[in-house]
């Protein structure tokens, strides 16, 4: 008895190691086309296996009647049983694999018990007015004066001066420039000047 069933286990054996062993080659994609990354390729039973690259294109050796296992977190597994007679060392296969929708339950994290909890919080909490009145002496027009001068011009201001000045060298192109003498705007912004005293000497 003993001995019949180590000859049938020792004839499985001689079998399996028999097999054929072929290349497994082909691309993985989705339903759009699109190739799903990291896809891993695995075969069942065994500790065999790869991964997709980034064009979707995968290749291992497998034996004949093996199956491979497609997988990947967001779609469904697909299978597929390497034929019991293949004619040839290579065999291309394309695997498309489809969406796995999963839904979950509905959460709701709260960091009180119950709304009791959270009115027994809400009116012992003291509010204090320190972020507050920073915020505003931040906004103050005389801290903003300030940091328009210590602070240099970002990128969005350079941009826009420079389109500006490109702007007016095209629009006086081949002509002499207008002079700001004739301009009632210029005298208007002098005056305002002259009158906030920007031009007496500092002590």
């Amino acid at each position: 008895m003993l001995f019949g069933f180590l000859l049938l286990s020792g004839g499985a054996m001689l079998a399996q190691d028999e097999a054929k062993v072929v290349q497994l080659s082909g691309q993985i994609a989705d339903e759009r086309g699109s190739v799903p990354l990291y896809t891993n390729v695995s075969v069942k039973g065994t500790s065999r296996g790869t991964v997709c690259r980034i064009d979707g294109f995968y290749s291992l050796p497998v034996r004949e009647n093996e199956i491979v296992i497609f997988s990947r977190i967001g779609f469904m597994d697909q299978e597929y049983q390497v034929p019991d007679s293949v004619e040839g060392t290579f065999i291309s296969k394309d695997i498309v694999l489809k969406k796995d929708t999963l839904f979950l339950p509905e959460a709701v994290i709260s960091p009180w018990p119950d709304r009791d909890f959270f009115e027994i919080e809400f009116l012992a909490l003291e509010v204090d007015n320190y972020l507050e009145d920073i915020a505003y002496e931040n906004l103050s027009p005389a801290k903003i004066d300030i940091l328009k001068q210590i602070l240099p011009a970002d990128g969005t201001e350079v941009s826009r001066s420079e389109l500006q000045q490109t702007a007016q060298a095209y629009y006086s192109a081949g002509q002499f420039r207008p002079q700001n003498i004739f301009n009632p705007l210029s005298w208007k912004k002098f005056i305002e000047a002259i009158r906030r005293g920007d031009f007496k000497k500092k002590k």
